[in-house]
């Protein structure tokens, strides 16, 4: 008696879940938002076990931010020196909004808060009180306005280097976006006449 073959689909494992999974949060994640996003949907595109998500993500925002950096835009941020601080910092951090441009920030709703909820409190701090790539990159925005003769670094105090980090994680944590509006505003109104106060 011959065995009778089943066409069972052949279990994932492994990198392939892993991509299968990430693949299907970055659709559904463009198609429906992160509001209205769940695991239970994820699993079903990606054809795979609710269960086994969240043994490799705990929640939806992580699972939902592993796809963006895996299938988001890449930020190669570069140092921009247009010959003018101001235009350095706009410049700047408008290569890090570059996700908010491509979803929109309705599709994003909510995703900041849910991944703060996750992150150890002292965690958050690290972010704009230790030594990040972030202030590092503004740094070098400074000390090339320096040579420009538009301020003396020396001048600025840690606490007023650590201010751009701050204001631009404010922002998003508050308002769950941040526009190029917004970003002209805080170089404006803030930044600049606090890195020029002492020059």
């Amino acid at each position: 008696m011959s065995k009778i073959e089943t066409n069972h689909p052949k279990r994932r494992r492994g990198a392939d879940l892993e991509n299968a999974v990430l693949s299907s949060a970055w659709q559904l994640l463009n198609e429906v938002g992160y509001h209205d996003l769940t695991m239970a949907a994820i699993a079903k595109k990606a054809n795979a076990a609710k269960p086994v998500l969240y043994r490799r993500w705990p929640d939806k925002s992580s699972l939902a931010a592993s796809a963006i950096l895996k299938f988001g835009p890449k930020l190669d941020v570069k140092i921009p020196d247009t010959g003018s601080l101001r235009e350095d910092l706009i410049d700047f951090f408008g290569q890090l909004i570059k996700i908010f441009d491509i979803f929109g920030t309705e599709k994003l709703n909510g995703l900041v808060t849910d991944r703060l909820k996750s992150i150890p409190m002292e965690k958050l701090f690290e972010t704009s009180n230790s030594d990040n790539k972030l202030q590092k990159s503004v740094e070098e925005i400074l000390k090339n306005a320096e040579k420009r003769g538009e301020l003396v670094f020396k001048n600025l105090s840690p606490r007023v280097l650590h201010l751009p980090s701050v204001l631009f994680i404010n922002e998003v944590v508050s308002q769950e976006s941040v526009t190029m509006a917004v970003i002209t505003d805080i170089v404006d109104e803030i930044l600049l006449p606090v890195f020029t106060a002492n020059s």
